[in-house]
């Protein structure tokens, strides 16, 4: 059993493992980030830590003109899946040229101020160095760029947020570190990139199904799921859990800002 931090191999090797059965979370989070973004005719873009494209390809849905949209990621495996999904899906049949290239966040082989839209999903809290990381997409975002992050909220209580990492920890080998509503929003302003518009969504989901998201360990699991039960008084994990039989329903909190470059 283990709940240390994982390095960048384990992030690595947790999502090659998982990418023939990925499919980049449920919810309303992809709409709601490209909502925020805004993407115009023209627009270039870019995703970080695309995954299989999910955002990458909602972007390049409203991108007319000559906009383009890049989607990179550490990930062979996982980049590998959504260049699948472009061809099945026939992904920028309107026109906006898309690519999708390897690359490591918090070294983006791009120039300074390049992008008008950067967006990144449910990735901050694998980045075994998220302010470096997020340092490079405001650097590569042109002034009045919009940075769109979605992420998974955690709670502002101290003791509970470090409850909950805790626990995520054991459930999932790639969790580094979860931000709260209000440390994002210092995160991206200390970038230069404060923010302008944000939306709170909440989605709720068995333990069960939870823990199946994620390559966990039996031994993992059981000590997550003791967690779970152990915090039930008083909500220690901030998931307002409730006994559904030998199951418990969560509700999960996801964050989506969006911050204007400086």
């Amino acid at each position: 059993m283990s709940e240390r931090a994982p390095s960048d191999q384990d992030v690595r090797q947790h999502f090659t493992e998982r990418a023939a059965t990925y499919t980049g979370g449920q919810g309303d989070t992809v709409e709601v980030m490209v909502a925020l973004a805004a993407p115009g005719p023209n627009t270039m873009a870019l995703d970080v830590a695309t995954g299989t494209g999910l955002v990458a390809f909602a972007l390049a849905a409203e991108i007319t003109g000559s906009g383009s949209v890049i989607g990179v990621d550490f990930t062979a495996a996982m980049l590998a899946r959504a260049m699948e999904q472009q061809e099945t899906d026939g992904t920028g049949a309107n026109g906006t040229h898309i690519a999708l290239a390897a690359a490591d966040a918090t070294r983006l082989p791009f120039s300074d101020g390049m992008f008008g839209i950067v967006t990144c999903r449910f990735s901050v809290h694998h980045f075994t160095h998220a302010i470096p990381a997020m340092e490079e997409m405001a650097r590569v975002l042109a002034p009045g760029g919009r940075l769109v992050i979605g992420e998974f909220g955690m709670p502002e209580d101290s003791e509970k947020a470090a409850y909950f990492n805790r626990m995520e920890r054991l459930r999932g080998h790639s969790h580094v570190q979860a931000f709260s509503e209000s440390q994002l929003r210092e995160m991206m302003a200390d970038i230069g990139c404060p923010v302008q518009d944000g939306r709170l969504l909440k989605r709720e989901m068995l333990a069960s199904e939870w823990f199946a998201t994620a390559n966990t360990t039996d031994e993992n699991r059981e000590a997550a799921r003791k967690m779970l039960w152990d915090g039930l008084e008083g909500d220690l994990a901030g998931l307002s859990p409730q006994p559904v039989g030998e199951d418990l329903l969560l509700t999960r909190h996801e964050i989506v800002l969006s911050g204007v470059r400086k």
